[in-house]
């Protein structure tokens, strides 16, 4: 299946890669020379076609967004892309399409940022984390507990201050944020261990993403840190490559590591919720109205996304019960405590200590 899916993304990406070469811009789904047609047709058939050709507004060009993101076509998050590609169809009567490529055939999340810069795809959902390797200011959302509570994190994730995390990549990278998504707390599980108190992870291999602030979490809890693929998860865990991990609950169950898996702990260490980038460049190629409808979209798909995610939170907790997986609601001060020198470390960073006194202002 890993082989199948490896030569389906190189066969995708191969396909984009040729279609970005030859169609003069790339995503326009008409390309030029199909416009050029047009006005071509006009011109030759004399005064009178010219005369209604001038009378009739220009239809724009048709264009096709290609979207990528890792989780399955059953999690909420892929149910708010499809939401968020309606309604982008909708708002620009069709002339703005979006393409969505799930379960991680077009690579990882890394992947992803490379492909939105050298304009192999037009648009990518991540997890915030991913963003820390290409922007510091990212690096907030990875701070252990530096939020109380989805609730404080919504606050902040629906501020304004939020545009200025959304536009930081715009210059070096070319890709810019348009909206956010919820996918719970990260919380860490362990095959044969439940960890309730910080002394629990001592010892203890865990998988983290490549970001140095959680492999730094969670060696200051005692553990050792070891970064693993997310679609190579599953029999890591079940090889005991890793003791365990951490992911939202939600992700935790629609991925089945409910299966290899005996130990939730409840332990939010860090809020971690989603983010819809864009290549910046490719959005300032729609016209003003269009560029108006995918962000209209984009926060309207973040709202349908709210409505949709409390139940799927309760089903994956029903799921991971029922396939024997032990649910724990830990004491989060010990946590918080211990992580305390990594906290104070990390905001020896001037522009990262503002954002997270705003942060703790909002609480």
């Amino acid at each position: 299946m890993k082989r199948r899916n490896t030569l389906l993304a190189f066969a995708l990406i191969t396909t984009m890669a040729l279609t970005a070469c030859s169609g003069g811009g790339g995503n326009a789904g008409s390309g030029n020379a199909a416009g050029g047609n047009a006005a071509g047709g006009n011109a030759a058939s004399g005064d009178t076609a010219g005369s209604s050709a001038a009378e009739t507004p220009a239809k724009a060009k048709a264009v096709s967004l290609k979207l990528a993101h890792t989780q399955s076509t059953d999690h909420p998050v892929h149910k708010s892309l499809e939401k968020f590609a309606e309604l982008v169809n909708e708002k620009t009567n069709g002339e703005v399409t979006v393409e969505i490529f799930a379960n991680g055939v077009l690579g990882d999340e890394r992947k992803y940022i490379e492909s939105l810069q050298t304009g192999l795809l037009d648009m990518a959902k991540v997890s915030i984390d991913s963003m820390e390797n290409f922007e510091k200011l990212y690096s907030v959302f990875t701070i252990p507990y530096a939020f109380e509570g989805m609730d404080h994190g919504r606050k902040f994730m629906n501020s304004e201050k939020m545009e200025d995390f959304y536009t930081s990549t715009i210059d070096s990278l070319d890709i810019r944020g348009l909206t956010w998504y919820n996918s719970g707390g990260r919380n860490y599980y362990a095959r044969d261990k439940a960890i309730l108190t910080p002394d629990d992870m001592k010892g203890m291999v865990m998988r983290v993403q490549s970001s140095q602030i959680q492999i730094k979490t969670v060696e200051t809890l005692g553990g050792s840190a070891t970064p693993v693929d997310w679609g190579e998860l599953y029999t890591a865990l079940q090889q005991g490559v890793v003791d365990g991990a951490d992911n939202g609950i939600v992700a935790f169950a629609d991925n089945n590591l409910c299966e290899v898996v005996k130990n939730f702990s409840f332990t939010e260490h860090i809020l971690s919720p989603d983010i819809l980038l864009i290549k910046n460049s490719v959005l300032e190629k729609l016209t003003p109205e269009q560029q108006t409808a995918v962000k209209e979209a984009a926060r309207e798909s973040t709202a349908y996304h709210d409505e949709i995610w409390g139940a799927a939170e309760q089903a994956a907790i029903d799921k991971s019960k029922a396939a024997g997986v032990n649910i724990y609601y830990p004491e989060l001060a010990p946590f918080a405590e211990a992580l305390k020198p990594l906290q104070e470390e990390l905001i020896e960073n001037e522009q990262v200590a503002e954002y997270l006194k705003i942060i703790d202002d909002m609480k």
